[in-house]
């Protein structure tokens, strides 16, 4: 469903803190290309972002949100540098936020692979089905009080009500839930 895209935990950090910094009050829509000359804001919605306000963008940081990605370069995308020569291109505003959310549960693979399951809401669940079967090969981006926690490939539509992320290992999966809290 989801490839992790293995990156130290560190470099995520401070990629997250930078998509967080860089978010605009601007009110059109993004001109970024994906495909054939669609925006990833036309993916994800098909709506302009709305402007928030200062308080509305702090209050934002202490809760889980996820952002769309993309490995092409925008006007209005936000760089994300993972390091290595790697780059990711965000929109500023987050496509799924805690309001989206019901619940979220760690999962361990019999293989000993963890992963974070976010139980979403009807309307989250309509979001993310519509996010991803628009932008296959695309990234998510999560991130939890106010720090990039996991980054996901967009492999095939997610139409279940939830979102998987892979975690790095059970240590990951304890620091994510504790950010959560």
């Amino acid at each position: 469903m989801l490839r992790n895209t293995s990156l130290k935990f560190s470099i995520l950090t401070c990629a997250f803190m930078l998509v967080v910094g860089c978010q605009h009050q601007g009110t059109e829509p993004l001109s970024a290309t994906v495909g054939a000359n669609e925006s990833v804001e036309a993916h994800a919605s098909g709506a302009a972002p709305h402007a928030k306000s200062s308080a509305e963008q702090q209050a934002e940081q202490g809760r889980i949100t996820v952002h769309l990605a993309q490995l092409k370069a925008g006007p209005e995308l936000s760089t994300i540098d993972l390091g290595e020569g790697k780059k990711l291109y965000a929109l500023p505003q987050p496509v799924l936020s805690l309001e989206d959310m019901e619940g979220v549960t760690a999962f361990t693979s019999k293989e000993g692979k963890t992963f974070l399951i976010f139980d979403l809401t009807e309307q989250g669940g309509a979001k993310l089905a519509a996010i991803s079967t628009k932008a296959k090969g695309h990234f998510f981006l999560f991130g939890a009080a106010g720090q990039l926690i996991g980054i996901s490939q967009i492999d095939e539509p997610m139409t279940e009500g939830k979102l998987v992320m892979a975690t790095q290992d059970a240590k990951h999966t304890e620091q994510v839930m504790q950010l959560l809290r």
